[in-house]
């Protein structure tokens, strides 16, 4: 089959990791990234594609783009897929609250939402909850809703047993300061473990760094090394691999779920051993004591339990990461990826539900 995949200048995970599948499969994928400012980039779409409809097979429409379904949906007949991952709604709204309790900004994110997912042939989402979730919002009909795991960008992340682990045990962060993330249950569980040999190295910006800054000035911790400024792909992922734990997402917050982070796929295909909040959508993944490790989440105190136990089994930690590495390789690779959403599609189209 051949494709085409439109994007803004941002290539995501989400969509990487299935553009290089869906080549690694035999499929033919043009990317179509449109850089433009402003309304010009839809127009720039709609231009292409009244020249070149007919070389395609069918549409994907990349991670956070919900404008771009408006406009193919408009200018083509053909099958769009889009691969939304989650609702702009929730990202803006229920994560971020970033319009506070003003109705009108409420529901511009949520008819935004309600318009891409409703004329998107499918809906590539990130859990069966959300799945759920999306169905009830937006009243979305679950045939046209597909869960698609996240994957990650196998060219930027990927283990390399050259690479030493610090002579201290370290724990890792490594995201955005997301209220979801549970950045702040971190610090203070660094500081409860500052006189137990485990350093935490925290490589994130954003959303809350206020919050975070504050915390930190409070606290003083000495065993935490912050980076925020962004690195080279190649030094990001030697920090990682450096490390002896991955720290997900641990905040006691209604999106979790729901939703898996991209550092969850990370942290698997890395061989780093990954420990989170008790969520419901890293459990539809994940298990625990398999192929994660799992705390309360919010519970700083809990945390720091599991860590300081985590160094002092070095065997069980292991066995945790290779576990986990297993499943990356078994099931979360782009090229199986892809080829499990080929096979869906085709099944889909030959009864042709559209």
């Amino acid at each position: 089959m051949k494709f085409c995949y439109i994007n803004t200048e941002n290539i995501y995970p989400q969509d990487r990791h299935l553009i290089d599948g869906l080549r690694e499969n035999g499929h033919d994928v043009f990317e179509l990234s449109e850089k433009t400012p402003g309304f010009r980039k839809y127009l720039n779409v709609i231009k292409h594609f009244w020249v070149e409809e007919k070389a395609y097979d069918a549409v994907f429409v990349g991670f956070t783009s919900p404008f771009f379904v408006v406009a193919m949906r408009l200018t083509s007949t053909k099958k769009i897929f889009f691969n939304a991952g989650q609702s702009q709604y929730e990202a803006n709204i229920i994560s971020r609250n970033e319009n506070g309790l003003r109705p009108l900004k409420i529901f511009k994110w949520w008819i935004i939402d309600f318009i891409s997912f409703h004329l998107s042939s499918l809906v590539l989402l990130e859990s069966n909850a959300q799945i759920e979730f999306i169905r009830k919002l937006f009243f979305v009909p679950k045939r046209k809703l597909v869960r698609s795991w996240a994957g990650v960008n196998e060219k930027e992340f990927f283990y390399d047993p050259k690479v030493k682990k610090r002579d201290v045990f370290t724990a890792l962060f490594r995201g955005r300061f997301l209220p979801e993330s549970g950045i702040l249950t971190i610090l203070e569980a660094a500081k409860k473990l500052e006189n137990d040999g485990v350093r935490f190295l925290v490589i994130g910006h954003g959303f809350m760094y206020r919050e975070v800054n504050s915390l930190m000035d409070k606290l003083k911790p000495s065993n935490i090394e912050m980076i925020t400024e962004k690195i080279p792909i190649e030094e990001l992922r030697k920090k990682m691999l450096e490390c002896h734990l991955s720290l997900g997402q641990m905040a006691d917050h209604p999106r979790l779920k729901r939703t898996l982070p991209c550092k969850l796929f990370e942290s698997l295909a890395m061989k780093l051993p990954y420990l989170t909040g008790k969520n419901a959508g890293a459990l539809e993944l994940l298990e625990e004591g398999k192929t994660c490790f799992m705390v309360e989440p919010g519970n700083s105190t809990e945390l720091a339990q599991k860590i300081i136990f985590l160094k002092n089994n070095p065997e069980i930690l292991k066995d945790v990461a290779e576990e986990g590495y297993k499943l990356y390789a078994e099931k979360l690779t782009s090229a199986e990826l892809a080829r499990n959403f080929v096979e869906m599609l085709k099944k889909r189209l030959s009864r042709n539900p559209f």
